[in-house]
């Protein structure tokens, strides 16, 4: 970024580097920290910015669909085992 210039596979790259890393909270700090600090970039480099925070948005919504990570969040919240199916008579 710091360039004012980023290549459509550097980010991807970039993205893919974090998620491994870290995994979705490493995708949203990155886009905690773009969106705080957009306000106290020069024009040019907000525009960047803001690719990034689209590139970022993009890549969650094909890699994290809601409703994966809505049943990744219900496991987590379940304390208990989920029940058999009961067997039909």
């Amino acid at each position: 970024m710091g360039q004012g210039k980023a290549h459509p596979s550097d980010v991807l790259n970039t993205l893919i580097e974090i998620d491994n890393r870290r995994g979705l909270v490493g995708l949203w700090g990155l886009e905690s920290e773009l969106r705080d600090a957009l306000p106290r970039l020069r024009p040019q480099a907000q525009a960047l910015a803001h690719a990034w925070l689209e590139a970022l948005a993009l890549y969650r919504a094909s890699y994290y669909p809601e409703g994966r990570l809505s049943r990744l969040f219900n496991r987590f919240l379940n304390k208990e085992p989920q029940a058999k199916l009961a067997r039909a008579s």
